[in-house]
């Protein structure tokens, strides 16, 4: 593997874990906004 296709890859990596971060973040705030919703509507 080349030196350019290794950089590719770990620039790759770091975008793919900065993604993963604000999803797990996103499905944390619509867990507890459902968990809201469905202690508001009973």
């Amino acid at each position: 593997m080349s030196t350019g296709q290794m950089a590719a890859l770990r620039a790759e990596l770091k975008e793919l874990g900065k993604e993963n971060k604000r999803l797990k973040m996103e499905r944390e705030i619509l867990k507890k906004a459902a968990a809201f919703f469905a202690k508001e509507s009973s």
